[in-house]
């Protein structure tokens, strides 16, 4: 059993994030508080939340590296067919 757990905390609620409905910042206790730092904890809450969103746009998926190998390969035979025709000519 704890007593005098007393901790002060900033609930946030977003309503626009993916993510999260409620976070909460847990102060510390040496942080004394007064009416002109409110303001200032909660855009600094805010932009924490702000910071912490995923990018929205889907990842890039890379092309598996048979097929990376497999156009190469495609590329360089078509140099050399060009240039054995070349030669021909």
């Amino acid at each position: 059993m704890m007593r005098g757990a007393q901790k002060q905390m900033i609930v946030v609620r977003t309503g626009d994030s993916r993510y999260f409905d409620e976070a909460y910042f847990v102060l510390r206790r040496e942080v004394k508080t007064h009416r002109g730092m409110r303001s200032e904890m909660l855009s600094e809450a805010n932009r924490i939340l702000r910071e912490s969103e995923l990018d929205p746009r889907p990842p890039r998926k890379a092309l598996p590296r048979g097929v990376c190998f497999f156009l190469l390969g495609i590329l360089c035979g078509g140099i050399v067919a060009a240039l054995v025709c070349l030669l021909i000519l």
